[in-house]
């Protein structure tokens, strides 16, 4: 092997070895996370404690578009050395296609071990015993809910109706930037609920009651998915702490949203209310919490200013005594 083929032969190695499929599948997953984060933010009493992801985000993309020129300055090194053009192509063995900044949502990127599959609608079809198809989620995607509390709309309508197949559609089709929202929204709903059932806020004593109201539903309509994850919501929602032993794997979270809609469903329907009416239960939870939010704000605000009143006192307090000890030395260096 002459020195130009061995050179040629590394320029090869080095770059398929560089990590841009990894890359480029970080920024999409980071992309998925700061939809749900934004949710978050929006609805959070305290916007501060939320993480921004946007500068990892914007710090990746530029790693990806780095690593995409480094590329070229490779294609263009191999030429220089008069390599034929067919052994550095980039669509030829050996010589991966660069990978876009942004995949679109559900499909794959990159190439190998490194692809992002679409993770979320292959749990949904495992929940809902419904087929996976990437070709037909495409379709469904034109029409998917764009924020969690229309997903959960959907998803509640569906249940109610015991349509399994418009649920998996619907699911699949939100993705998990809105998906993992109903996680979020479902609880302070269905609490409101149970303390419709109950008559009151829920307590411990009242947990029996609302498990027998709200966990029939998800087993009947979905039986694949774990009773552990719509237990552990129940069981918060009245307050008390999930029964958990230490070798059972965490929830996982596409269970949890999945489950967190079912009983929203189930709630509605042991309190004798259409699934229309969740829109009004929305509305007034969004009003309670901003009510709630605006009284923590004015309490904030009062302490503060007991706060300023109180270090103003004191620094006037300060003033004086100062004062009266300037003036004493004063009298007595006088006086000396």
């Amino acid at each position: 092997m002459s020195l130009v083929q061995d050179l040629a032969d590394q320029l090869r190695v080095a770059r398929e070895e560089l990590p841009l499929p990894q890359v480029s599948a970080a920024a999409e997953r980071l992309r998925s996370a700061t939809g749900l984060l934004a949710w978050v933010l929006h609805h959070s009493a305290t916007p501060v404690s939320v993480p921004d992801l946007s500068r990892a985000v914007e710090r990746l993309d530029h790693a990806a578009a780095a690593l995409r020129v480094a590329q070229d300055r490779l294609d263009e090194y191999a030429l220089a050395l008069g390599m034929p053009a067919d052994t550095h192509a980039r669509h030829d063995e050996g010589w991966p296609a660069a990978v876009p900044t942004q995949a679109p949502r559900g499909e794959v990127s990159g190439s190998g071990d490194c692809r992002l599959a679409d993770w979320w609608g292959e749990r949904i079809a495992a929940l809902t015993g419904e087929s996976f198809s990437a070709s037909t989620l495409t379709g469904d995607r034109a029409d998917a809910a764009q924020s969690s509390a229309e997903l959960l709309r959907r998803c509640v309508q569906a249940a109610h109706d015991g349509d399994r197949r418009r649920l998996h559609r619907h699911l699949a089709a939100a993705g998990p930037a809105v998906g993992l929202g109903l996680a979020a929204i479902a609880p302070p709903l269905l609490r409101h609920l149970a303390a419709d059932l109950v008559g009151y806020p829920p307590r411990l004593e009242d947990l029996a009651r609302v498990r027998r109201a709200a966990l029939p539903l998800p087993a009947e309509l979905l039986p694949q998915l774990p009773a552990e994850a719509a237990e552990e919501i129940v069981a918060r929602v009245c307050h008390t702490s999930p029964q958990r032993t230490a070798d059972r794997p965490p929830t996982h979270p596409v269970d949890a949203a999945t489950a967190a809609a079912l009983l929203v469903a189930a709630l509605l329907r042991a309190n004798g209310r259409a699934a229309d009416e969740l829109n009004q239960i929305i509305e007034a939870e969004r009003a309670a919490a901003g009510a709630a939010q605006q009284r923590a704000t004015e309490r904030a605000e009062a302490h503060r200013a007991a706060l300023r009143i109180t270090d103003s006192g004191r620094r006037r307090s300060a003033v004086d005594e100062l004062g009266r000890v300037t003036q004493s030395t004063a009298r007595r260096r006088s006086g000396g």
